[in-house]
């Protein structure tokens, strides 16, 4: 928050996890989630001890595979929901399963290539140059709704060789002067590539940061066609 002294209590934030905020109160903390690190820890705290205590979350396996890509080992996670995490930037696969535990508290972790196949040919498809975009669902819920909107935006209005500056993503979700924090949202991308945050760039056209790397961000932007943007960022 840049310094600022949040003002938000613990209550408030566990108002927010349960669902007893109204709508305009709800989407409020929902952008303060995405700029205050103090206030996100809690409501991932107060997730993760809701998940924990619920039969649903109890029972419902994460199921992960990995495989090779050309950004190197590649892992993949679903719920039933759909797709939960796809991420080359895990070590080895005890770092990647203590993140989804982390993610998903109580909830058992099953390696299962056969049910994530899919997935992965679609991932293969498109570094390839086969396909421009993707047929598969994700699953959000670890995200704000705040970050949920902004997510969902950016899949469903920006295409394959597209790209939309912070601030003009903000002004579609209704959130003109929120551009730092759909920055934030946009960094806590749980399914890139699929939920495409590399297409996100600054007013000037320069790239911006990458959470998986900007050199991975310059290669995905390669494989769609902008090589104009890598020379201006």
């Amino acid at each position: 928050m840049s310094g600022e002294t949040c003002t938000y209590r613990e209550d408030d934030v566990l108002a927010y996890v349960s669902g007893e905020l109204e709508a305009e109160a709800d989407l409020e903390m929902s952008v303060h989630l995405a700029e205050c690190e103090e206030c996100r820890e809690s409501a991932a705290d107060f997730r993760a001890l809701d998940c924990v205590i619920s039969d649903c979350c109890r029972d419902e396996a994460i199921r992960w595979h990995v495989f090779p890509s050309p950004f190197g080992r590649m892992f993949v996670a679903a719920t039933s929901r759909g797709i939960s995490r796809i991420t080359w930037r895990e070590l080895d696969d005890a770092g990647f399963e203590d993140w989804m535990a982390a993610q998903f508290p109580g909830r058992p972790l099953i390696r299962d290539a056969e049910a994530l196949a899919g997935l992965e040919r679609q991932l293969t498809e498109y570094f390839r140059g086969e396909r421009t975009d993707f047929d598969v669902e994700v699953d959000l819920s670890v995200l704000s709704e705040f970050e949920r909107r902004v997510l969902e935006e950016l899949a469903e209005a920006i295409r394959f060789g597209q790209v939309i500056p912070y601030s003009e993503l903000a002004k579609r979700i209704g959130k003109p002067k929120a551009a730092r924090a759909v920055g934030n949202a946009v960094g806590a991308n749980p399914v890139p590539i699929v939920v495409p945050c590399h297409r996100v760039v600054r007013l000037d056209g320069s790239l911006g940061g990458y959470g998986g790397g900007v050199e991975y961000k310059e290669w995905l932007l390669r494989i769609e066609g902008r090589e104009d943007l890598l020379k201006a960022g």
